[in-house]
């Protein structure tokens, strides 16, 4: 009884205070928007009526326009499926959305209307304004820079993020045509696994469906149905790796071998990882995590599915490189922050040990009359620093000559100096 009537005019709360705590909702268990049914008139309005303008591109399992519902307040794409692949709903409905993943928002079938178009159904997605990762490699238009070593790799993880949430699903999804036409760019630069036409849902020891994939990426242990396994995504996914490395297509006629994975493996089982690199952009800032990530991408390749690595392990590899990758290029912005700092004062010394670094600080009695008196254990070294700028007052230092420091906030910066003689070299 939570409450105690004494008179008309008072009550006593005999309750559990405990109990007024607001029980938190449970989270529902996709955590996912109900699929929405497009009326086939919107989807028409939307495309205007699948004009040349709206259209984004065809592929293998169907072709695809750029839509704009509620006067714009939706952009997504449309894709027409064939009707052997119309599967293509049945397994992204059943998937939670992720930012690694070209997602469901609904879909069209409508069989009211006489337009052929209507024969197959129609998905909406979501649209990716950037394209297609194979555009953003192969693109031969001038004002197009191929993308830098920091951005391959990140797409690398994504992908692999990708993959792998497919194959940790319940029950697991296998792709089946990992390519990088089907891995799309959003509006933040960051890549998506999209196209799911020939995706399998299920255990794939029971699947009936016959091989299919495309060639280059295709697992040639992959000959029946009872091959298909995770470990065929893994294949694709090492070519797809090689095809980022190189610059290379997947299959090109115009080289020799025209496979690039007959061409790339050979040369890592010699060690030659320089000839990999894509030459438009050079050799990447750490060549020990690039032979890490060449050596991975054969790893996937190998003819013995059981051989092949997980995505669980494939996606840890490729987050230590991205991070070896990531480091050099924090500090090259150091490293230009220090050369604008230092101005002309520089200009005679080794460019090649630009940066410094601090080890250790003399003690706050040291300091006299604004200057720094003694200040050890400063030295250069390429590649390593704390943003530095001119110093106002100079005093004398062991290993530096010509700079003081002052503190700022925890921060150890080296300002102007105010009466300066000729730079002396530094002796490390």
């Amino acid at each position: 009884m939570p409450y105690l009537t004494c008179n008309a005019e008072s009550a006593i709360a005999t309750c559990d205070p405990h109990s007024l705590k607001k029980k938190k909702k449970p989270k529902s268990p996709a955590q996912a928007q109900p699929v929405r049914h497009f009326a086939y008139s919107d989807i028409l309005d939307a495309t205007n009526n699948f004009s040349a303008d709206t259209f984004l591109g065809k592929g293998s399992h169907g072709t695809v326009y750029k839509a704009a519902f509620h006067g714009g307040a939706l952009v997504a794409a449309v894709k027409i499926t064939k009707p052997k692949t119309s599967n293509e709903i049945e397994i992204l409905s059943h998937l939670k959305k992720n930012p690694r993943l070209v997602n469901l928002i609904g879909f069209c079938n409508d069989q009211t209307q006489t337009n052929n178009i209507n024969n197959n159904k129609l998905i909406v997605v979501e649209y990716m304004p950037n394209g297609s990762l194979h555009e953003l490699l192969h693109s031969t238009k001038k004002p197009v820079r191929p993308p830098s070593w920091t951005a391959r790799v990140r797409f690398a993880v994504q992908v692999a993020k990708a993959v792998r949430l497919l194959h940790s699903s319940e029950p697991p999804v296998i792709h089946r045509d990992i390519k990088s036409s089907n891995v799309l760019i959003d509006e933040k630069w960051n890549a998506r696994l999209g196209d799911f036409g020939l995706a399998v849902r299920g255990h794939v020891a029971d699947s009936r469906v016959p091989p299919a994939g495309t060639l280059g990426y295709l697992d040639p242990c992959y000959l029946a149905p009872g091959d298909l396994s995770s470990k065929s995504d893994v294949f694709s996914f090492g070519v797809l790796l090689l095809e980022i490395a190189s610059g290379r297509h997947a299959l090109d006629v115009r080289h020799s071998p025209p496979s690039v994975l007959d061409w790339a493996v050979p040369l890592v089982r010699r060690g030659e990882f320089k000839e990999i690199c894509d030459p438009r952009i050079g050799a990447p800032p750490d060549m020990a995590a690039f032979r890490r990530m060449a050596v991975l991408a054969a790893r996937c390749v190998r003819s013995t599915p059981e051989r092949r690595p997980s995505m669980v392990e494939v996606l840890e590899c490729l987050t230590a490189v991205r991070k070896c990758f990531r480091a050099p290029v924090m500090w090259k912005r150091i490293k230009r922050r220090v050369e604008i700092a230092r101005g002309d004062l520089f200009h005679d010394w080794d460019r090649s040990e630009e940066v410094v670094r601090v080890v250790k600080l003399g003690s706050s009695s040291s300091r006299r009359n604004g200057k720094v008196s003694s200040v050890s254990g400063v030295e250069y070294e390429g590649g390593h620093a704390n943003p530095a700028v001119r110093s106002r007052s100079v005093g004398s230092g062991s290993g530096l000559v010509g700079f003081g420091f002052k503190n700022r906030k925890g921060k150890v910066r080296l300002k102007r100096s105010r009466s300066m003689g000729s730079p002396v070299p530094l002796r490390w």
